[in-house]
């Protein structure tokens, strides 16, 4: 057996194979250099070391794959990886970039065992916490608070950090601006393979649409309706029907890998990640949905359970308004039953529940459509008006839920845009010097 003691640089390249190659494909060389950013030069020289010690199987301008011990030494190395990144990500609280880079650097040179006490104390925290219990939130402010200790000049007087003590007003202490705190992605990948084991132990499992449902909804952040999750997955898998869609985020919600939210008459699904808590903002106009996190409101809430004796089983804080966006837009945009006769306008957005908005849609009154006012007084309280050939005849309060804007103002607005850009041409190519 040849010497399997490898170098930093020869780990880099068996973890890129193993990353490269999922279900064991072949790998070619310039995949790799285009992976690790590195000249094929250095790909060659790598691979003709990791094939002498028998990692992979390797012949030149041939696919590489690895061997089997290649492969435990290559997930012993993505395991070592990833225990790294989730102790700082999720114990330190750092961002995904500095654990990511971290995490490269140190899994050269850590020792096992520390590696084993680094796991096991990031056990010892998950079990000896309470359901209640917000200290990765309390250390957040710590640090923060550590932080700001230490751009203060010397001698200066700074406060000591009691979560459940006197401090600074939330507002004062951290704003809407504080990062949530996100579960690294390796975490999502984890809780899906493990699913995926138990329900195989169990005698069932995942089919493949299914599967494809499941990568996709955990592939990203976004709160999703079934019809949204649907029409996207339906681009791959034109197979696909909703009862499949509705069944696999049931078995995701009842595995608590995600979890669903009512607004605007329509059920969201989201991410479930109960280590990492965020508050929500919603529009109550356009939908739009906002997740901030301030560890100011989090201590507020546990110091207030405290005082009350009171145990925290799950706590969630909804805020409802306005975005910025539909402020600004509500300015020009008016309701179409308040439009005057004559007026051309097109629909912005329909201000209504699910069925209206459908019902709407099929009549023509979409967002982008243009339309014209024919009459503003009807037989009462109806408005007639000219969609292309078509005319149609709403009642009055079926016309305050169309808001639109008047097209001379869109044209103002895109006249405007194009001067801008004018602007900006010209200024990129001022006119030769005399």
């Amino acid at each position: 057996m040849k010497n399997k003691k490898l170098s930093a640089s020869l780990e880099d390249y068996l973890e890129a194979i193993y990353h490269l190659s999922p279900d064991d494909q072949p790998v070619h060389a310039h995949q790799i250099a285009e992976y690790l950013k590195v000249g094929k030069s250095s790909v060659s020289w790598a691979l003709n070391r990791l094939s002498k010690k028998a990692l992979i199987h390797y012949s030149p301008y041939e696919a590489i794959c690895l061997t089997p011990a290649g492969k435990k030494a290559a997930q012993r190395i993505v395991l070592r990886h990833a225990e790294l990144k989730n102790f700082l990500a999720e114990i330190l609280g750092l961002e995904e970039g500095p654990a990511q880079a971290n995490a490269c650097r140190m899994e050269h040179v850590v020792d096992k065992a520390v590696l084993e006490r680094m796991k096991l104390w990031r056990d010892f925290l998950e079990e000896k916490s309470s359901p209640g219990s917000q200290w990765r939130h309390d250390f957040a402010l710590f640090c923060e608070r550590a932080g700001a200790r230490k751009k203060q000049p010397p001698g200066a007087i700074t406060g000591s950090y009691e979560p459940s003590g006197d401090r600074e007003k939330p507002a004062e202490s951290a704003g809407l601006n504080v990062p949530i705190p996100k579960v690294s992605k390796d975490r999502d990948h984890l809780v899906v393979t493990r699913l995926k084991e138990v329900l195989r132990a169990g005698g069932g499992g995942l089919n493949k649409t299914e599967g494809a449902i499941v990568d996709l909804f955990m592939g990203s952040e976004k709160h999703r309706s079934l019809r949204d999750i649907y029409q996207e997955v339906r681009r791959n898998h034109p197979e696909v029907d909703m009862a499949t869609v509705e069944r696999t985020l049931q078995l995701l919600c009842e595995y608590k890998i995600a979890r669903s939210i009512r607004f605007h008459d329509q059920t969201l699904y989201e991410h479930f990640h109960p280590e990492s808590h965020h508050d929500h903002l919603f529009c109550v106009k356009c939908g739009a949905i906002v997740e901030f996190y301030d560890p100011g409101i989090e201590t507020l809430q546990l110091d207030n359970a405290r005082k009350a004796a009171f145990r925290i089983l799950m706590h969630r804080l909804d805020i409802f308004g306005v975005c910025e966006d539909c402020v600004r837009r509500e300015a020009t945009v008016r309701n179409l039953a308040d439009c005057l006769a004559g007026e051309v306008v097109t629909v912005r957005y329909l201000a209504a529940d699910q069925s209206t908005k459908r019902r709407l849609a099929d009549m023509g009154l979409a967002p982008g459509a243009t339309a014209e006012m024919l009459s503003d007084k009807c037989t009462g309280k109806n408005v007639i008006v000219m969609l292309g050939a078509t005319r149609l005849m709403l009642d009055c309060e079926l016309a305050q839920k169309v808001r639109v804007t008047p097209v001379a103002m869109i044209q103002r607005e895109v006249m405007r845009g194009r001067r801008r850009r004018h602007r900006h041409a010209a200024e990129k190519n001022p006119p030769p010097r005399q």
